[in-house]
């Protein structure tokens, strides 16, 4: 079973221990509070936890790694002064000072900063009570956007425009999401492709329905070979992924060091009567980003798009 920990990214129990640096980074929208995320997918609400406003300038401490990444986007990076634990290295926000995750929260360093407004990504119905009353102690406007399905990307986007004062921005970076998604979608007309999306280095952990990497698969034109089934992220065994035999897999590493590439080929190498081993349809994708549910799912979807064309042809 699969965990969102409220950060835009995903754990596995396993994770929490002998793997932890590695996937403790993943899902990566991702993307997120330990809850099953069937659970959160019962809740696409975004919520505003709303403070005294006050004529001090907008500023955002991100404890989200995919709204840091948004905010971003929309050209709102300027307002960040704090960002989580989780997020990557990226040069827009290397000198800014890490304040928390979905465990913790540096409550003595957003004290100084005073940020207007506290960026979160908790179920709803998990957002901590003390964490609450602790930003409106601070005077601090606390926003939380979960995010499960690629509508909710949305619907955060739109949320964190109206949060900064620039709802024109939010409506933007939807246009041109949806604008690209639209593009990707038509240019991957024709038969649906039987594909697999894996997210560890063993073939065991996959993307299974009811999350918004299955969205942008089928968006690109892809059909999941994993059944609906209680976890959107399930775990299979070579003897499942033998019986599935998709024509084409996608592995998700995100920043992936070179051992875990390797162990990762090594694996498909171990399943050469799989149609997408034998045919060389195995693409392993190490970007940081594209597990993160951000404005970053319109390449992922483009990935995905030419990864199946040549299934087609």
């Amino acid at each position: 079973m699969w965990f969102d920990t409220g950060l835009g990214q995903i754990y596995h129990p396993r994770a929490i221990g002998q793997r932890q640096g590695r996937l403790m980074f993943r899902i990566l929208s991702l993307l997120p509070v330990i809850i099953p995320l069937l659970a959160i997918g019962c809740d696409r609400s975004s919520t505003t936890v709303a403070t005294p406003a006050t004529t001090r300038a907008l500023t955002v401490a991100s404890l989200s790694p995919a709204a840091t990444e948004i905010l971003i986007g929309m050209g709102a990076g300027d307002r960040l002064v704090a960002i989580s634990n989780f997020d990557p290295r990226r040069q827009a926000t290397k000198d800014l000072p890490r304040v928390g995750d979905y465990q913790t929260t540096d409550w003595e360093q957003l004290a100084k900063l005073r940020p207007s407004v506290m960026v979160t990504q908790f179920a709803k119905e998990r957002l901590p009570a003390g964490l609450v009353q602790k930003s409106r102690d601070l005077g601090i406007d606390l926003v939380n956007v979960p995010i499960t399905r690629l509508d909710d990307i949305d619907t955060a986007m739109l949320t964190l425009g109206r949060a900064i004062g620039a709802p024109g921005a939010g409506e933007l970076a939807v246009a041109q999401l949806k604008q690209k998604l639209a593009a990707v979608t038509a240019s991957s007309a024709g038969r649906k492709v039987r594909a697999l999306i894996v997210i560890d280095d063993s073939g065991r952990e996959v993307v299974g329905r009811d999350n918004y990497l299955n969205d942008v698969l089928e968006i690109a034109g892809g059909s999941n070979v994993v059944q609906p089934g209680p976890s959107p992220y399930p775990s299979i065994d070579p003897e499942i992924l033998a019986d599935l035999n998709p024509e084409v897999i996608f592995q998700l590493l995100p920043d992936a060091s070179p051992q875990v590439m390797a162990r990762a080929k090594q694996f498909w190498a171990s399943m050469p009567n799989l149609d997408a081993v034998r045919n060389g349809r195995v693409h392993i994708m190490n970007d940081p980003l594209f597990m993160q549910p951000t404005q970053h799912v319109a390449d992922l979807a483009e990935q995905f798009a030419a990864g199946m064309a040549a299934v087609r042809q």
